[in-house]
C-alpha cells in the first residue's frame, strides 16, 4: 500500500513540477520546494522576547514548485533555547515544521544550531540546516526521511526533501 501511495505521490509531484530532475539512488526520490519570505504571527504579549530561552516563533509562508507555481503554504514553530556549551555562546531551535500542500501534509522536526543571533534570522550564516521528515498525511502518509532548508541571499528558503522508501 505504501508503494501506491508513494507512487500516486511520485506522479501528483511529478504533474505539478515540484519534482527535481535529478533523483539521487533508486531507493530515494527528491523534492525541492521553494519557500516565499516567511510572515512572523505578532505575540500578544508586548514584553515577548523573540530570542529568550524558551521563546515560542510562529510563522507561515507560502510554498512553490521550482517552476515557481504556488502549491501550499509551510506553517512552522521554532523554540529557541539559550545554552553555552564549552563556552559556546550558541542557540538551539527545536523546528517543527509543516508543509500543507494541495493532496496532503510533509511533517518534519529537528533542532537547529547557530551562533546568537536575532530572530527572524534562523540561518543568518546561510549554511543549509537538516532535519527529519516524521510523517505525513494524505499522498505523504507514513513518509519518511529528510528536509534540507537553505536560507537563500533574498530571504526566501529552498527545501529539498529526500524521501526514503
Amino acid at each position: 500500500m505504501l508503494r501506491i501511495v508513494s507512487t500516486l505521490a511520485l506522479t501528483t509531484m511529478m504533474s505539478i513540477g515540484a519534482i527535481a530532475t535529478p533523483a539521487l539512488a533508486d531507493d530515494h526520490k527528491t523534492l525541492v520546494l521553494l519557500q516565499d519570505v516567511p510572515v512572523l504571527a505578532e505575540h500578544h504579549d508586548p514584553d515577548f522576547e523573540v530570542n529568550a530561552t524558551g521563546a515560542v516563533l510562529f510563522f507561515a509562508a507560502d510554498v512553490r514548485s521550482t517552476k515557481r507555481k504556488k502549491i501550499g503554504e509551510l506553517i512552522g514553530q521554532i523554540t529557541t533555547f539559550d545554552v553555552s556549551v564549552d563556552g559556546v555562546d550558541e542557540e538551539d531551535r527545536f523546528r517543527e515544521l509543516v508543509f500543507h500542500l494541495k493532496n496532503g501534509q510533509i511533517v518534519a522536526l529537528g533542532v537547529s544550531q547557530y551562533a546568537t543571533t536575532i530572530a527572524p534570522n534562523f540561518a543568518n550564516s546561510n549554511a543549509p540546516v537538516t532535519i527529519a521528515i516524521v510523517g505525513g498525511t494524505g499522498d505523504y502518509a507514513g513518509a519518511r526521511g529528510t528536509v534540507t532548508t537553505k536560507k537563500r541571499a533574498n530571504g526566501t528558503y529552498k527545501h529539498t526533501f529526500r524521501f526514503i522508501e
